[in-house]
């Protein structure tokens, strides 16, 4: 995609500083990765003190309150037709994916389950491919392959707090955003990237609500500070500002080179769960994360047809 550069960004005498937004959208893209491999960490510290359902729901009122006044400027006009979809979206989104994701980083690491995450893009690409013919070739195909080899070494790795049924629901929780963000796709055709996840985010967290409720009730505010430091940074930060860096920085650069990116989001969790932790970790997790980052690098460095993340399916 061509950048356009705002007039704030041309010098005196007309010369054009074509370096300059590129440059602010590759180290906005990096940054919201970097935070987005924080979530499971701090999801790790959280979930101490709360119940997965109370934890999502904190997160994602926090960010829809930051959101919010966000997605109300744009002034949306929503349709008829796209209410029922973003409504759709939201429960897969939100309810339905991080549920599944956060129950599986219960029963496992912050290290194995930041390295399934690095399936996404593969995942997406052999979307992109069925349902809208956007790849073609074995490329993706093999990527998938040794992403799922890649889990089955992971898995099979003996490891204290690790836990095959929770490294299988990290990962259903990646197929299951794949599915919403093939939804959203066609959402997005009609409204902006901000308009489109705000809404949906919306929808998702008053879909939580009744879950949330049934398993325990609303969450206690007598929380420990490591454990409302862990919240604000998973609503605030991991959610909110992440998703607009995210979205700012894909909006000036081509969805193959964003894409790459997202490989940054296993590594830095994967590191944190084993400096910052301690989490143990053998040569089957080193095998397996290899292999899925490498498929997840192979898979982006092939065709330029790859769906656009724009709503990152990974959504830790």
């Amino acid at each position: 995609m061509r950048t356009t550069l705002s007039p704030s960004l041309k010098p005196a005498g007309g010369r054009r500083l074509s370096w300059a937004v590129p440059r602010a959208s590759t180290l906005a893209m990096v940054a919201a990765c970097t935070i987005w491999g924080t979530s499971f960490a701090l999801g790790k510290i959280a979930l101490h003190d709360l119940s997965v359902p109370q934890l999502i729901l904190m997160r994602f009122l926090l960010a829809s309150l930051v959101l919010l006044p966000l997605l109300l400027r744009e002034r949306p006009r929503l349709t008829r037709r796209d209410v029922p979809l973003l409504f759709l979206t939201g429960i897969l989104a939100v309810p339905v994916t991080f549920l599944l994701q956060f129950y599986g980083l219960a029963m496992t690491t912050v290290t194995r389950a930041s390295l399934i995450i690095g399936t996404a893009p593969p995942l997406m690409a052999l979307a992109g491919m069925v349902f809208f013919g956007e790849r073609s070739g074995m490329r993706v195909w093999m990527a998938v392959a040794l992403s799922l080899a890649g889990i089955a070494a992971i898995s099979g790795s003996p490891g204290a707090g690790g836990s095959w049924v929770g490294d299988g629901l990290v990962f259903l929780s990646i197929v299951t955003s794949v599915a919403w963000v093939l939804i959203m796709k066609r959402v997005s055709q009609r409204l902006t990237a901000l308009t489109a996840t705000g809404a949906m985010l919306v929808f998702g967290t008053l879909a939580l609500f009744p879950v949330a409720l049934l398993d325990g009730g609303f969450p206690r505010l007598d929380l420990p500070l490591d454990v409302w430091l862990s919240v604000i940074g998973l609503g605030v930060l991991c959610t909110a500002l992440a998703f607009v860096l995210w979205n700012w920085g894909l909006e000036r650069t081509s969805a193959a080179r964003g894409g790459l990116f997202l490989n940054i989001e296993p590594v830095v969790g994967a590191l944190l769960g084993i400096g910052l932790l301690g989490d143990s970790f053998g040569a089957g997790v080193v095998l397996g994360g290899s292999l899925i980052i490498g498929a997840a690098l192979w898979v982006g460095e092939g065709d330029q047809g790859a769906p656009t993340p724009t709503h990152r399916p990974t959504a830790a």
